[in-house]
């Protein structure tokens, strides 16, 4: 297939460029900017673009979440429909940070690489790693959890690391464990290649593991903040300094999740930019009453807090970190919204802190690509690598917007049409009735088959 017309940006450069036309063989891309008179023998196909077109890398989700909570019964995963939703957005891979049943993650991982089901590529990510196991049970560092116990030993860690990196799993996420812990963690992933990423603080807004401690530790990528300590007006302070060092000098990719920590705020001053269409419509109509019944949620963060995450995105970017940002949506369901949307809203998000267009399209792409440690396979439009890619109408360098207006997602080289993708994801999130419960309550999975309690070390 020659992909003809429009512009290209690849992710790598800082500008787009006339697209002359992109060569796909057996789903990787074989040519860039190949001239009109070598075109005519290639092709199988011609992919014609409107002039007004831009092509993009697939976009990647670094902090995607395929668990819902409809029933009030915890979180637990639906990867298919989500997985329709992710990929008519233009996010072709996503991470899919902590897993509560991690099994259904990694079957459907496995059935879109047999060609068997359409969605994104998964690179899974396991269980948690921590407390965060049993979810909302624990809050602090004394309540006990039977899937990750207060006694946990630097063997059963181990085994767990192991155990998990035979199944596939690229990278760990790392939830309410103590300083040993992430520290035995971090070590095993990387002696099976895996890299790593902490959510830090606990609910009581307490460190699990410091950033300075978790940097130092190894630790690949940080996820929603680095300190405890600005509020509005402040000067960033000198532990933010000192932590923004140490990233660059490390190399440690960040995670902000604005559109998850300020969204309500956001689609409040925003409703038009923020919500673009009806997503309540993919879920079941039984799973859709259960939402509005429940009503929208407290914000995620108060005002001060999300002041916080955005002048520490910032003072990364700003003192050369531009390479060490991310996106990742961070949406759980609990409402309405889904976070295939949610990935423009992180998008759009972006750009209100701050940062330019570009900056956020590298994060969405290349960056991500380069924290997961597959950027030899994905995340740019360059020759070798997968074809993955998304054609949208308009110029997204100048207004980010224009990402979500999307023409045509190509997956290895696969060209699929948003709206039909999204259409067979119409009613399908949830449970059909009240008789239909039982693939939507959480329940967990002790680490052992007797667990003693004491408290974590």
């Amino acid at each position: 297939m020659l992909i003809r017309g429009g512009w290209l940006f690849d992710g790598i450069s800082d500008t787009r460029r006339r697209n002359s036309g992109i060569l796909v063989q057996g789903g990787k891309i074989a040519g860039i900017d190949v001239p009109a008179d070598e075109q005519g023998s290639t092709p199988a196909g011609i992919l014609e673009l409107a002039d007004s077109e831009t092509i993009l890398p697939g976009l990647i989700d670094l902090h995607a979440h395929y668990n819902l909570d409809l029933i009030d019964k915890g979180r637990v995963e639906e990867v298919a429909y989500n997985g329709l939703v992710f990929l008519a957005n233009g996010v072709t891979a996503t991470w899919s940070a902590g897993e509560f049943y991690p099994e259904r993650v990694i079957a459907r991982r496995d059935r879109i690489e047999a060609g068997e089901a359409i969605g994104p590529r998964i690179f899974a990510s396991g269980p948690y790693f921590g407390g965060f196991r049993c979810e909302y049970q624990v809050q602090v560092a004394a309540d006990e959890c039977v899937a990750w116990p207060n006694d946990i030993t630097e063997s059963e860690i181990r085994d767990e690391v192991d155990k998990w990196a035979r199944q596939g799993v690229v990278s760990i996420k790392i939830k309410q464990a103590t300083p040993g812990e992430a520290r035995t963690i971090i070590e095993q992933a990387h002696k099976n290649g895996l890299t790593t990423t902490g959510h830090l603080a606990n609910y009581n807004v307490e460190y699990d593991v410091s950033t300075r401690d978790a940097i130092l530790m190894g630790m690949d990528r940080i996820e929603h903040q680095l300190t405890l300590s600005l509020e509005p007006g402040d000067a960033p302070s000198a532990e933010l300094h000192e932590i923004v060092s140490l990233m660059i000098e490390h190399q440690v990719y960040y995670d902000a999740n604005l559109q998850m920590y300020g969204g309500i705020n956001l689609r409040r001053e925003h409703p038009e930019e923020m919500v673009w269409v009806d997503e309540a419509k993919y879920f079941t109509p039984y799973a859709q009453r259960l939402l509005e019944r429940r009503g929208p949620p407290p914000p995620e963060s108060d005002e001060p807090e999300f002041n916080q995450r955005v002048a520490e995105l910032m003072a990364l970017y700003e003192a050369g970190g531009g390479n060490l940002l991310v996106v990742g949506t961070d949406e759980p369901v609990y409402t309405s919204l889904l976070p295939g949307f949610a990935y423009h809203r992180e998008l759009l998000a972006m750009t209100y802190a701050g940062l330019p267009p570009v900056a956020v399209l590298k994060a969405a792409t290349i960056n991500g690509a380069a924290a997961l440690g597959v950027a030899d396979r994905i995340g740019s439009v360059e020759v070798g690598k997968f074809a993955d890619l998304v054609v949208v109408r308009g110029n997204p360098l100048e207004d980010i917007r224009n990402a979500r207006n999307i023409r045509f997602v190509v997956k290895e080289g696969v060209v699929h049409e948003p709206e039909t993708l999204l259409h067979s994801a119409e009613g399908k999130i949830g449970p059909a009735s009240a008789a239909d419960h039982a693939d939507w309550e959480l329940d967990i999975e002790p680490l052992r088959e007797e667990t003693g309690r004491g408290l974590r070390k």
